[in-house]
């Protein structure tokens, strides 16, 4: 069995927005970062605040969807529907 790590707090190769979604009171903007790994892409899902003064932090999830390139990640991360979007987002803080 092989293993890869992915540093969690490295900053992204690439990063792509998703759509935008309402909770809290604001909107946020939920974007896809991507990472290449060894054996493929690896890619989280971040939400930013879409305030010019909110209180709330940009939420990172954890580094979750995986593919051979790029475009599958950016792909997996446009067909998850907004209602798991939003328990995602929930989840995250």
């Amino acid at each position: 069995m092989r293993f890869e790590l992915l540093d969690f707090h490295s900053a992204p190769d690439e990063a792509a927005t998703i759509c935008r979604i309402s909770a809290l009171g604001i909107h946020w903007r939920v974007r896809v970062e991507t990472f290449e790994g060894v054996s493929g892409w690896a890619g989280r899902l971040v939400f930013e605040p879409q305030s010019p003064v909110t209180r709330y932090a940009t939420r990172r999830g954890p580094i979750t969807l995986q593919g051979a390139t790029r475009e599958e990640i950016v792909a997996a991360a446009h067909e998850i529907d907004e209602r798991r979007l939003l328990a995602l987002f929930h989840s995250l803080g």
